[in-house]
């Protein structure tokens, strides 16, 4: 079974399958590392997070160098919350040129976020988005990062081309920067909130209330 088949099956809910094919495929050529890394991230998912780490540890042992690898097991980390482990995994792979260097600089920026310290995560968050101003996940984060320090009209900048994919996440961030700069957002949180209420409220939740928050910003600049 091909990697793509054994991905599309874990995809739809046929986890022992999957994982029973790509410990198979390990069996079957286990000098190849990207099969290990097939399976971490499969462990990953499931959350069987002993299981991954000691699959990862015996394939870093035995492709120290490989990248992906790396990666996963910053993953694994970022997973079970433990953000500045996550943080070193990544990092390692920041200043390589291969395709998991923009993953990387996304991946420290996230576990930097959730470690509550905004501004090294702003600083990585940013040179992802500059190595890919198109890329949908790296504008939000620095929009959300830049919102949070007050920075609303740089904020609103990063996401305005991305207004264009209807995401609800783009809309309610823009909606919420332009409210900080004075304007009128409510059209892009009417619209955030009609295309996915649950992630309105949770959104919402997080910076107490759209009420709240704009008191806030006006008390700020009285």
């Amino acid at each position: 079974m091909t990697k793509q088949n054994m991905v599309t099956e874990f995809n739809h809910g046929k986890h022992d399958e999957a994982i029973h094919q790509a410990v198979k495929a390990i069996d079957d050529n286990p000098k190849d590392p990207k099969r290990y890394a097939t399976l971490a991230t499969m462990l990953i998912a499931i959350k069987a997070y002993d299981e991954a780490t000691q699959l990862l540890m015996q394939a870093i042992g035995l492709f120290p160098n490989d990248a992906e690898l790396v990666y996963n097991f910053g993953l694994l980390q970022f997973a079970q919350g433990n953000w500045q482990l996550a943080v070193q995994y990544f990092k390692q792979l920041v200043n390589q040129h291969n395709a998991m260097a923009a993953d990387a600089q996304y991946m420290v920026a996230l576990s930097y976020q959730q470690a509550q310290q905004p501004q090294k995560a702003l600083a990585f968050a940013l040179t992802a988005y500059d190595a890919n101003p198109a890329r949908l996940d790296a504008s939000l984060l620095c929009a959300e990062l830049l919102l949070g320090l007050g920075a609303f009209q740089e904020a609103a900048a990063r996401l305005k081309p991305q207004l264009r994919t209807h995401n609800a996440q783009v809309l309610f961030t823009y909606g919420m920067a332009l409210s900080g700069m004075g304007q009128d957002g409510s059209a892009y949180l009417d619209e955030a909130k009609r295309r996915d209420p649950a992630g309105y409220d949770q959104k919402a939740a997080q910076v107490r209330d759209i009420a709240g928050f704009l008191k806030q910003q006006g008390a700020a600049d009285d």
